[in-house]
């Protein structure tokens, strides 16, 4: 291209800023470029050593989505193990990286570690025209056996290359090289290394035929040596079979010796066998269940068959419910049936769905005409979410149920039998049921009476089963605050408590929680929940309780939730009515 050209590269897998680098010696001598590196150790060496170009923390593939990408500390030639981390890393697509290029793109890189196919098909060659492309064709960046690397990985992605108008003009054993059709006069430069940091092509191969042929040697000398190590053991065996068959003889009459001694304590072996069997149930009867996700194998979610005649009051409260939803095609149309199939006469039912591009908008529209109303587009999380719906729509009691959760048969008007009932009571909750991502029940939560110094500690609500009154909401300000996005819910019950507000139990399970790999209290308990829960902690106590207060504080809650549930394990197993 010249050596005065200043061109534009964009190097997908770059890895490294300097080592192996194709692109350093073009920085050096003023290109600038785009640098696409998932792994977050060797972005921040780009952001360091690359500050003009244009430096993309993310992998590229053929769809939108946001996997764990697991890290390794070890170096590019390293073979030994290294600790693995976990991270979530935003894939994006080929085109969209070519898109981000100020202008035409004169190189583009791309190694991917053996998924060079779907970076290439993810991108519109024949649309943005890069004039030379270079490709790793080898299958892996590590020797993890003896033997040469593979080096025909290409045969899967090249005629990706050759029909949008490349042609092969050079292969190093390691990366293959293209330049565009009509791009016919690149000269071709040879590149000093001497003396720099660069570990060019042929010594790399070098240390791989090297490397090779002195694993084949070690994988030699030590099957020799396994082979006389079998054979001596052998003819040990041998030699020693004789005694063996003594010493089993020996010890038959010593255990025959044995039974006539202890033949007593044979018989009260059952019994202490019957008896460490009842002190692991115990043990088991005795665990607290809130906190637990999975407490038993799934099984066919059931409730009382009373609960689908719940009484409906003379006058219903209106009952306005919000599902703020983003991306939940998989669940959502179990949640509205849930709600809509109890046919309570007072609903207004809103959905705030964030803009989804699955199969979320479809279902909507199935129901539109059930709903309050529903609107689909970008928000700035969950709580926003809440709020906007709130805001767009009216009713005296009020609640929220995320996208994947059920609320479960006659909910509905048994709180709102309840709130008119007990015109004193502004907060009610109730029990909850657990379930798996095929809607099948897996636990259950039994919560004793409602006890307000616990909520000072921890946030034993089930958020699926909470309703409220509209002028406790006023009170508080009329919105979840935003700037939460795990504990927006305990926040609320917080303020809740601050103003006043009488809370009760409802002894009835209303909802049911959805368990699943993809949803946000999994993904976010670890990290961001317990940042969230030890902000609201230090706001009501004033200092970072540790893990033993935390305990201390809640034992007296949890003897009681004990208590209640194994009454009603009891109960239930007498078949008596819930």
């Amino acid at each position: 291209m010249g050596p005065s050209h200043q061109g534009q590269y964009i190097d997908i897998g770059a890895a490294h800023p300097v080592i192996l680098s194709h692109t350093n010696a073009l920085y050096l001598s003023g290109w600038r470029g785009i640098n696409v590196e998932p792994r977050y150790d060797r972005y921040q060496l780009f952001l360091e050593a690359r500050p003009e170009d244009t430096n993309l923390h993310c992998a590229v593939g053929a769809m939108h989505a946001k996997p764990e990408f697991l890290e390794s500390g070890q170096s590019v030639l390293q073979d030994s193990d290294a600790t693995i981390e976990k991270r979530l890393v935003e894939i994006l697509t080929g085109n969209e990286v070519l898109a981000k290029a100020s202008g035409p793109v004169d190189l583009l890189v791309v190694h991917a570690d053996g998924f060079e196919e779907e970076v290439l098909r993810s991108m519109d060659l024949r649309l943005y025209k890069p004039k030379v492309v270079i490709v790793d064709a080898m299958r892996s960046l590590k020797l993890v056996t003896p033997g040469p690397w593979a080096t025909d990985g290409y045969e899967r992605w090249e005629y990706l290359l050759l029909s949008s108008g490349y042609r092969l003009t050079y292969s190093n054993g390691i990366d293959r090289f293209y330049v565009r059709d009509d791009f016919q006069n690149l000269p071709v430069q040879e590149l000093d290394y001497a003396g720099s940091s660069h570990c060019p092509t042929f010594y790399i191969r070098k240390w791989i035929l090297s490397e090779t042929a002195r694993l084949e040697q070690a994988h030699l000398e030590e099957s020799n040596r396994l082979r006389l190590a079998h054979q001596r053991e052998i003819e040990l065996l041998e030699a020693g079979l004789f005694d063996k068959e003594r010493t089993i003889l020996e010890q038959g009459r010593a255990l025959d010796a044995y039974r006539q001694a202890y033949y007593p304590l044979s018989l009260v072996l059952p019994a202490l066998r019957t008896g460490v069997a009842w002190c692991k149930r115990a043990k088991d009867l005795l665990r607290p269940r809130l906190g637990n996700l999975r407490q038993y194998q799934p099984r066919d979610l059931s409730v009382p068959p009373h609960y689908f005649k719940s009484s409906r009051p003379i006058s219903p409260p209106r009952i306005l419910l919000i599902t703020p939803s983003y991306q939940q095609g998989q669940f959502i149309e179990f949640t509205m049936r849930s709600v809509l199939d109890q046919g309570y006469p007072a609903l207004s039912y809103f959905v705030q769905d964030g803009g989804s591009t699955d199969n979320t908008l479809e279902i909507l529209r199935k129901y539109e005409q059930k709903l309050a109303g529903w609107i689909s587009a970008p928000d700035r999380g969950q709580a926003h979410a809440i709020n906007l719906g709130f805001a767009r729509a009216d009713g005296e009691i009020m609640g929220w149920l995320n996208s994947d959760d059920l609320l479960l048969p006659g909910s509905l008007a048994y709180v709102g039998d309840y709130f008119t009932r007990h015109p004193d009571v502004d907060v009610v909750y109730g029990n909850r049921l657990l379930i798996d991502e095929n809607g099948q029940e897996i636990g259950r939560w039994i919560l004793p009476g409602h006890d307000g110094r616990a909520l000072q500690w921890a946030d034993y609500v089930p958020q699926e089963t909470l309703f409220w009154r509209r002028e406790l909401w006023d009170r508080v300000g009329a919105n979840v605050d935003e700037s939460f996005q795990f504990a927006m819910d305990w926040d609320l019950l917080v303020r809740f408590q601050e103003v006043g507000a009488k809370f009760a139990h409802l002894p009835r399970f209303l909802g049911a929680f959805r368990v699943h790999s993809e949803q946000k209290t999994s993904a976010s308990i670890d990290d961001l929940g317990f940042k969230e829960m030890t902000r609201i902690r230090n706001r009501l106590h004033g200092r970072t309780p540790g893990y033993t207060e935390i305990r201390a504080a809640l034992a007296r809650f949890l003897l009681h939730h004990i208590l209640h549930d194994i009454l009603y394990r009891l109960r239930n197993r007498l078949g008596l009515k819930q």
